[in-house]
Formats: structure tokens, C-alpha cells, sequence
């Protein structure tokens, strides 16, 4: 029986490339809403499905690649007392659909490079894009062997036709991520940094660490995010 491919997050930037790679082959675009549900009906080759119900439509027995373009708030710098609701019942819908099948499932989350050693003004996203790799391990553990997860950590993502200066030649575009996502799913279940400019960042980021430790400072200041860092693929394409 041939793999389904499980897009969570169709309508993120990263999902939508994803998609496109993905067309010819047995496809579910978990939707959140009702209104993603209208948005993805342009997708003849995709099955469309509520997260609610996205477990329905798998055959037991049936090998999974669940792909994890996002998950948890889309604008984390701006909390709401839904966020926490919201991201049990995204992590319910992929429990669900691991739990509908016998077979392998390889899961594979984009995080972001930030998450490994969050700066102080991205102390929440990074947090909750942490919290999203720890629940999907513990998923995959509750599920045993046949299931296992793969953590990409991008650093900033573009369109290609935004890649103008030297800054934007060392980040990834969406399109290359999505590569790298569809990739995973056929090897060892791992972590990698991905991009240029992420592992440039991780190295400077390093340094910053050893320094703050050797010489702490006593008020930690906040300042505004360098472009490199940011990870915009959470961005919904216009209804």
C-alpha cells in the first residue's frame, strides 16, 4: 500500500509549496475551520478534511507521512486565552490520525532554528515551537516503533522572488523546505538545522550564550528581531 501524505497547516506558505510538490500523489489537507475548507476546495487532487474529522478518512493499515507545517498559535507574540485550546485539539486531530492506521507513520515538524536557543524577545515563539516538538514525541511514543518524528529547524523562509541581497541568498525558500520535508520521509527519523543562514545564526547565537554566562548582564533588555531570524511561514495565503 503506497504512503499518504497528511499536510498540517495547508494553508501556510510552507503547506501551499508542499502541496504543489505533493500533486499526483494520495493527499489529506487537514483544514482547522470551515473557512479553510472553502479556501482548499480549489485542490482537485487533494482530500480536504476538518481536523475533527481528518482521521476518518484514513484506511487502517495505511502508512502515513504526516507533515507538520505548523502548529500551535500563528501569532504567538500576541497571546489569547485560546491558544492552549487550540493547540490540544490540533495535537488531538494528529493522535487521531496515527491512531487510525496500523501502519508506519513518519512524522515530520518544520520548527525553527530560533527554538533551540530562543533570544529574549522570541522567548514565546520559541517556547511554543518547543512545546510542539515535546508532544509530538511523547505521541510518538505512545504509539511505539511504527511511529516516529523528524524536527526541521529552518531559519528565515522566503518567496523566491524575495531573494535579493546576500541575506536573502543564504535563507531557504519555501519550496526548498518543502523539499526537505518530503525528503525526511524517507530517511532515519533525526534533527537538522537547515538553511545557511540558520547555521550561521546557531554559531553566533553559541557565542552570545558563552558570553551572557561568563559576563551575565543584570537587566535583560529586549530588542527587535534581525530579519535573519524570522520564520514567516506561518503566514496564510488571502481567502
Amino acid at each position: 500500500m503506497s504512503t499518504v501524505h497528511v499536510v498540517i497547516g495547508p494553508r501556510t506558505q510552507v503547506g501551499a509549496a508542499l502541496l504543489e510538490q505533493l500533486a499526483g500523489q494520495d493527499v489529506v489537507a487537514v483544514a482547522r475551520h470551515d473557512r479553510d475548507v472553502q479556501a482548499l476546495g480549489t485542490l482537485a487532487e487533494a482530500r480536504v478534511a476538518l481536523s475533527a474529522d481528518a482521521a476518518g478518512v484514513i484506511a487502517p493499515g495505511t502508512d502515513l507521512a504526516v507533515h507538520v507545517c505548523a502548529l500551535g498559535p500563528i501569532h504567538p507574540e500576541d497571546p489569547t486565552p485560546d491558544d492552549a485550546t487550540h493547540f490540544d485539539a490540533e495535537l488531538a486531530a494528529i493522535d487521531a490520525l496515527v491512531g487510525a492506521t496500523t501502519g508506519r507513520v513518519r512524522i515530520v515538524l518544520v520548527s525553527t532554528v530560533i527554538a533551540l536557543a530562543p533570544t529574549p524577545d522570541r522567548r514565546l515563539y520559541g517556547g511554543w515551537k518547543n512545546l510542539a516538538e515535546e508532544h509530538l514525541d511523547r505521541l510518538a511514543l505512545r504509539h511505539g516503533d511504527r511511529c516516529s518524528v523528524t524536527v526541521l529547524y529552518p531559519g528565515r523562509i522566503i518567496a523566491p522572488s524575495e531573494r535579493q541581497g546576500l541575506g536573502d541568498r543564504l535563507s531557504s525558500t519555501f519550496q526548498k523546505v518543502a523539499r526537505r520535508m518530503l525528503a525526511e520521509t524517507s530517511r532515519s527519523p533525526r534533527r537538522a538545522i537547515i538553511g545557511v543562514d540558520a547555521k550561521l545564526w546557531t554559531a553566533l547565537r553559541a557565542m552570545s550564550l558563552v558570553v551572557h554566562v561568563v559576563r551575565p548582564s543584570r537587566t535583560p533588555k529586549l530588542t527587535t528581531s534581525s530579519p535573519s531570524t524570522s520564520t514567516p511561514h506561518r503566514q496564510e495565503a488571502p481567502e
